[in-house]
């Protein structure tokens, strides 16, 4: 099973022209027909694209694929993979060569979320997190959100990831195989619902499937999964798929390792909080 990296770049509005992406490389699709485009779905979450017959560009990125290393690619404002050059990895991604060794030692008791008292005080919480308009990797928005939740007010927040089919991405040639973002227990009218706490994209507290709407161009309900090899071993199946995980997730590796080894996070990992900051907000902390 193929391990993601860290360094992802961003998940946001369509890219620019000669836009550069820092990353490793998730998965090839070739499709069905020899016409078909061929999709590289990126670890920053981004779906870059190849022309059907551009053999050379194939050949480099199936080899970047099996090195599993760190490559920076340029895009045309297309998508379209223009080259593709060796680089080093981020700080902190030697950290998952470790984490197989000491993942059967890592028990966690049951992930316990805080229901909020009320509606308002989400919104409070909402309204007061903080907001940079520049585009961001999404993983890392949502590192920066849940934590200074916990800081500054204990809160024990989880987190949703929305997963996009192969399907769905040439259907409608969209940009991202996958967005995550924080999402809450709330009491309202003397029920526990759960409300996603989206910054970037939401104007407050807002149900699942209104979230997912804000992505879906087809209003599609996304299938509710458990564990990521329900998405990954059926990728073309539906349209999208919503998971579930705790604060401490940070992309989408974690539940891949927690589905391969056992490995669950029990707490914020410093050097992703620190990444996530300083891409997200451009601030050292």
């Amino acid at each position: 099973m193929f391990i993601f990296g860290l360094a992802f770049w961003l998940i946001t509005l369509p890219l620019l022209a000669a836009t550069q992406v820092s990353t490793s490389i998730y998965d090839i699709d070739h499709g069905f027909t020899p016409s078909d485009e061929i999709l590289v779905l990126l670890n920053s979450g981004e779906v870059a694209k190849l022309p059907a017959g551009k053999s050379q560009l194939l050949t480099d990125v199936t080899s970047a694929k099996n090195g599993k290393g760190f490559f920076k690619f340029t895009l045309d404002e297309d998508r379209y993979i223009v080259s593709i050059e060796a680089t080093s990895a981020p700080a902190g991604a030697e950290l998952k060569k470790h984490l197989k060794a000491v993942s059967q030692e890592k028990r966690l008791l049951e992930y316990m979320p805080t229901t909020i008292a009320s509606m308002d005080i989400a919104k409070q919480y909402h309204r007061n997190s903080r907001y940079n308009p520049k585009d961001s990797q999404c993983f890392n928005r949502a590192m920066v959100w849940t934590y200074e939740w916990w800081r500054n007010h204990s809160l024990r927040s989880q987190k949703i990831l929305i997963y996009f089919t192969r399907t769905y991405i040439r259907r409608y040639n969209f940009e991202w195989w996958f967005h995550i973002a924080p999402y809450v227990h709330v009491m309202d009218n003397g029920a526990v619902v759960e409300r996603v706490l989206d910054v970037k994209y939401g104007r407050g507290p807002i149900d699942f499937r209104r979230w997912t709407n804000l992505f879906m161009r087809n209003d599609a309900e996304c299938r509710v999964i458990t564990k990521f090899s329900d998405y990954a071993d059926y990728p073309y199946i539906g349209e999208c798929y919503l998971q579930r995980t705790n604060m401490y997730t940070y992309q989408p590796a974690d539940l891949q390792m927690n589905e391969a080894w056992g490995y669950t996070k029990d707490r914020f990992n410093m050097t992703e909080v620190r990444q996530a900051y300083l891409e997200a907000f451009d601030e050292t902390i």
